[in-house]
């Protein structure tokens, strides 16, 4: 599943644009976001810090990776470790390198507040 900020009709419309098969759950209070530590209150007013959890059926924590601009964890990684989630293995991140396309929303997002 994945967790947004946003309304949940908005939320539901995002997951049929791009066909997901899980469902997204509202935070629309930021609750959850701020309880694990990946608030980010000066992006578009609130928002997550994007990040991976991978969590068992027991409510173990198997994977947590909390990213930033620059970084992320690529999809096939966490397919990785989701195939072989017996063996907690390293995960390695690839560099973003932020275009003006996103220096731009950064700083119209931070003229907002």
């Amino acid at each position: 599943m994945a967790v947004s900020v946003d309304a949940p009709e908005k939320s539901e419309a995002m997951r049929q644009e791009l066909s997901l098969p899980f469902p997204i759950l509202c935070d629309t209070e930021r609750r959850l976001m701020k309880d694990w530590d990946i608030y980010n209150p000066r992006e578009r007013g609130g928002i997550a810090k994007p990040a991976v959890f991978v969590i068992e059926p027991n409510r173990i924590v198997r994977y947590a990776a909390v990213d930033t601009v620059a970084t992320r964890v690529p999809a096939s990684e966490i397919l990785h470790v989701l195939q072989t989630i017996a063996e907690p293995q390293r995960v390695r991140r690839r560099v973003h390198i932020p275009s003006m396309y996103d220096w731009l929303r950064a700083i119209r997002n931070s003229l907002r507040r």
